[in-house]
């Protein structure tokens, strides 16, 4: 049996990068008060856990909350339901509307810490298992600081800061299944030139980019990466571009986008996109490109 510290390793390298900067939001306020310093004081760890509930009715584990300042922190703790849009962004949601949280199976304790300068504080986590969990659920963990009040009158800004610590709950012995459902090429977004009157006339020509479809069609969440091959007619291999980690929630797609080398020479190309999420097997997709 594994507890709720252990944490898959595919998860956690490829997540913790970008969920530092997606779920620790910043929510500003104007008021009577004078802001504290405009960085986080409490350092959350890990940013992620997963339970497995093999051979027992309860699973517990727990992340730490660490006051890195010289005066104490309160903060406040609560769940909420999460999930993830096609280009990646983190959406947060009502605790239990979706139908994908662990409900009242999850519990988080305490709700609500004082921690003292340069100390730790233990939040722990627990699983009832009596009823049988067939697919992975998952929540989020939201850590928020309670701004000191400040004697000093005057308006200014305030800075909350919140951070996100994701739960998964699983049971043991579920699968990985995924597909690439589709690809195609796209232009990226253009980005006008800074300073030009006409800045249509003056911006560099668009980026193309290879849009990969990924759709995970198991019961359990995925971490991905990959690479594309340009490969030329004669199937020669012209270039290789990698596709970084990405992660991928139970039932979920991704649009991932590649970017297309810009020296990549004149010619006609068959892309592979090969994407290894964890199974047994790896999943590929196929378009022909033309580059100018």
């Amino acid at each position: 049996m594994q507890n709720s510290g252990s944490r898959s390793p595919q998860t956690a390298s490829a997540e913790r990068r970008g969920r530092v900067r997606r779920t620790v939001l910043a929510l500003c306020a104007i008021g009577m008060l004078i802001s504290r310093s405009t960085s986080a004081q409490l350092l959350v760890d890990p940013l992620e856990v997963t339970l497995l509930t093999a051979g027992s009715d309860r699973v517990a584990g727990s992340f730490s909350l660490t006051n890195t300042s010289d005066a104490p922190v309160q903060a406040t703790i609560s769940r909420a339901d999460w999930d993830r849009a096609e280009n990646g962004d983190n959406r947060f949601l009502a605790a239990g509307s979706t139908g994908k949280s662990c409900g009242q199976m999850l519990s988080v304790s305490p709700l609500s810490v004082r921690i003292e300068p340069h100390s730790s504080r233990v939040v722990r986590l627990a699983v009832q298992t009596d009823a049988a969990l067939a697919r992975e659920c998952w929540d989020i963990v939201f850590i928020e600081e309670v701004p000191q009040r400040a004697p000093t009158k005057g308006n200014s800004l305030q800075y909350i800061f919140r951070t996100g610590v994701k739960v998964y709950v699983a049971p043991p012995g579920l699968t990985r299944d995924a597909a690439i459902e589709n690809m195609e090429v796209v232009d990226a977004p253009a980005k006008p030139a800074s300073g030009a009157r006409n800045a249509a006339a003056v911006s560099p020509p668009a980026k193309r980019q290879v849009a990969i479809r990924f759709h995970n069609t198991g019961p359990m969440h995925l971490v991905a990466k990959g690479h594309l091959e340009f490969r030329r007619l004669d199937n020669s291999l012209a270039r290789e571009v990698p596709i970084e980690e990405f992660p991928t929630l139970p039932g979920a797609t991704r649009r991932v986008l590649v970017d297309i080398p810009a020296d990549l020479a004149a010619g006609d190309y068959v892309v592979l996109g090969l994407i290894d999420f964890g199974g047994a097997e790896l999943v590929a997709g196929q378009i022909d490109y033309q580059a100018k």
